[in-house]
C-alpha cells in the first residue's frame, strides 16, 4: 500500500505556515486543528516542519521569547520527506528508527500531504481487519 493511498482518505487541505511567523502562531494552529505538527514554508516551499516535540523543547528552554520567537529560528529543518508512491511499511519503519511522527509528503517540490505514524496505523488496522473478515468468509461461510 501506498502513501498516496492514505493520502486520499483524509483531508485535501494542507496546513502550513510561513517562516517569518511566531511559534505562538504556529501553537495556536496547531491547536485550533488539533493536529500535532504543522508544515513551515519559505516562498511556498518545504522549508520544515514544526511538531508538538518543538514545542515543548522551547518551552523548556526559552519559554520567555515564545511570543516573538520565529519558527525559522526552532523548525526542524532536517527533514526525511515520502513520495506519494512510497510504500507505508517502509515509512513506518523509517518514522519508528528515526523516531519522529509527522512526514511531508512531496510530489517533486510540490508539498502534497502529510502523514502521521496515526495515519499509518490506522490504515493497517483497516487492512488487517478486512483480510480476517475475508478469512472468515471463507473458513466459516457468509454471515
Amino acid at each position: 500500500m501506498s502513501v498516496q493511498e492514505i493520502l486520499k482518505d483524509k483531508a485535501s487541505s494542507i496546513l502550513s505556515i510561513d517562516e517569518s511567523h511566531t511559534v505562538l502562531q504556529a501553537a495556536k494552529m496547531m491547536a485550533e486543528a488539533k493536529i500535532g505538527s504543522v508544515i513551515v514554508t519559505f516562498e511556498g516551499k518545504l522549508a520544515g516542519i514544526f511538531t508538538e516535540r518543538d514545542l515543548m523543547r522551547i518551552v523548556a528552554q526559552q519559554y520567555e521569547a515564545i511570543p516573538s520567537l520565529k519558527l525559522k529560528e526552532v523548525m526542524t529543518t532536517q527533514l526525511t520527506v515520502a513520495g506519494p508512491n512510497d510504500e507505508i511499511d517502509d515509512i513506518l519503519n523509517t518514522m519508528i528508527s528515526k523516531r519522529f511522527r509527522h512526514m511531508p509528503v512531496l510530489d517533486g517540490e510540490k508539498i502534497v500531504g502529510l502523514i502521521s505514524i496515526g495515519d499509518i496505523v490506522k490504515t493497517k488496522l483497516t487492512r488487517t481487519q478486512k483480510e480476517m473478515h475475508i478469512l472468515r468468509e471463507y473458513m466459516y461461510g457468509p454471515h
